[in-house]
């Protein structure tokens, strides 16, 4: 009985082999299938924001008093005219803070920064942000023309919601 042990292993010994064996076939198994769905393009577990595309403002003319985002679509506002936008999120922000920037759309391609990033609450547990101004005193801040506007949250360098507007001058009658 003596002259079979020696030849194999003890059972504690086999049993730390079985545990080691069946560790390494679960991380090949989870290294495998992780593989297979990156490989396939279904979402990864935390998605990098900045591969994302922004999600869309919306503009209109005025708030939906149940929903709370903008209605009455329309990318062009004239002075007198209510400036509305609005966002949905996928999540709440998490954050009661956003920051919001504007850039001219200069005719000849290049851009001008109308406003630089500046802070606008918002109810950090909704999904739905949404503001409303009149166009008139967009007008007497940055004039006539295109606009680019990106909203970030705190710290982040891409935005996480963009959209274009144009503020039309009224022509005065004579």
């Amino acid at each position: 009985m003596a002259a079979e042990r020696r030849g194999g292993l003890s059972p504690r010994a086999q049993t730390w082999l079985g545990w080691a064996a069946a560790a390494v076939g679960v991380a090949v198994l989870a290294f495998l299938v992780g593989r297979a769905g990156s490989e396939t393009g279904l979402s990864q577990p935390s998605p990098s924001p900045s591969g994302a595309s922004p999600a869309p403002i919306m503009y209109g003319t005025a708030l939906d008093p149940v929903s709370g985002e903008a209605i009455g679509a329309t990318d062009r506002f004239r002075d007198g005219d209510p400036f509305v936008y609005s966002v949905r999120m996928l999540a709440a922000a998490g954050t009661d803070t956003v920051l919001v920037e504007i850039i001219r759309l200069n005719a000849d391609g290049t851009q001008t920064i109308a406003q630089r990033s500046s802070e606008q609450r918002i109810v950090a547990t909704s999904r739905v942000f949404a503001f409303e101004v009149r166009a008139t005193n967009l007008l007497e801040a940055w004039g006539p023309g295109r606009y680019a506007m990106r909203i970030y949250l705190p710290g982040a360098e891409d935005p996480f919601a963009a959209g274009r507007f144009t503020l039309v001058e009224t022509p005065v009658a004579s």
